[in-house]
């Protein structure tokens, strides 16, 4: 729900929803705008993204793989009220339900230029072992669709009542300015984070360790915040000019910390020119190596929070952000 609200008389009057269709937008106009975004919407320390529709082909618009191996479908919906929206979404569990690892394994390397396994990166993301034989067992399905669309929610909610796991992915669209179409969707959630939506100012930057060596040292060795390949790498471009950015080690905890410049840089990844501009990046004014590593126990014990670790970049609070950069530059500062 979008809410007007005068600030002299405190009278609130909620925003009618449109169709998108009204704003002569269709279904990859749309999806254009889902994919710029995805970097916000999508829970990389919950889910790790198989793959993202290409045009032409009959596949989901995404697919990715939670911690318990299970498959989530993806399938974004514009024409509201049709009896065959879900109808697809399902259409995809028979293509796609029956995938062994090895399928999911070839769809993760194609997808995401990853020289490493989908198996080393699901341990190294979560923690936990899976066998080979335990990917895919079980399926969700997630229609992404327009709040007004009824019908398409009620079928969702029945086969959901009858053992099937499909959820609605829920837009809204209004009025903006002129030529403008504002969009309502928040990110969508296996469990709840609430730090999600943080933009404070203070940021933890993964050093992508778990992926290569080469990025980790390149970003210590270089001070700069670097994200890598759609959508990962569009994190970088929410930095503005004195951000406060930790980089993070996995497993290690905060190795280094600096202010981004504002400036964002885009380059091949590790040279290589079949990855035209697949590194997004700023520099860190400022930057300083953290010497020994604040741990994440450690950075507990001083915000009193228990962050998760696991996705790309997330935001921390004001408070926790000053307090982190406080320890660090009166006990941990390596120059």
């Amino acid at each position: 729900m979008l809410l007007s609200i005068n600030t002299k008389t405190k009278y609130a009057e909620r925003r009618r929803t449109k169709r998108l269709q009204s704003f002569g937008f269709d279904e990859l106009a749309l999806q254009a705008v889902f994919f710029r975004t995805l970097d916000r919407l999508f829970p990389d320390d919950k889910l790790i993204l198989l793959t993202q529709s290409r045009a032409w082909q009959e596949e989901p618009d995404l697919m990715a793989i939670d911690k318990d191996g299970n498959l989530f479908i993806f399938e974004l919906k514009v024409w509201e009220s049709r009896s065959d929206n879900l109808l697809q979404v399902l259409r995809y569990g028979q293509l796609f339900g029956n995938a062994k690892y090895a399928d999911l394994d070839s769809w993760y390397r194609k997808f995401n230029g990853d020289s490493q396994s989908l198996e080393a990166v699901h341990a190294s993301r979560f923690g936990v072992s899976l066998p080979r034989e335990a990917f895919n067992t079980k399926q969700t399905f997630v229609v992404i669709t327009n709040g007004l669309d009824r019908r398409t929610r009620e079928a969702a909610r029945y086969w959901r009542s009858c053992g099937l796991d499909v959820r609605p992915w829920v837009y809204r669209v209004y009025d903006g300015a002129p030529e403008e179409m504002l969009l309502e969707m928040s990110a969508f959630r296996v469990g709840d984070n609430p730090y999600e939506d943080l933009a404070e100012g203070y940021y933890i930057l993964n050093t992508n360790i778990s992926n290569t060596q080469e990025d980790h040292d390149d970003m210590v060795a270089n001070g700069k915040a670097a994200a890598y390949f759609d959508p990962w790498k569009f994190k970088i471009e929410r930095l503005v000019r004195g951000d406060v950015v930790f980089l993070y080690q996995s497993g290690v905890g905060i190795v280094g910390v600096g202010e981004a410049d504002g400036q964002l840089q885009k380059q091949a990844y590790q040279g290589d020119p079949k990855h035209k501009d697949e590194e997004y990046f700023m520099m860190l004014n400022r930057f300083e190596r953290v010497s020994p590593p604040l741990t994440a126990a450690e950075i507990k014990s001083i915000t009193g929070i228990n962050h998760r670790f696991m996705s790309t970049m997330f935001g921390l609070d004001a408070e926790s952000g000053k307090a982190v950069r406080k320890f660090l530059y009166e006990k941990r500062r390596d120059g």
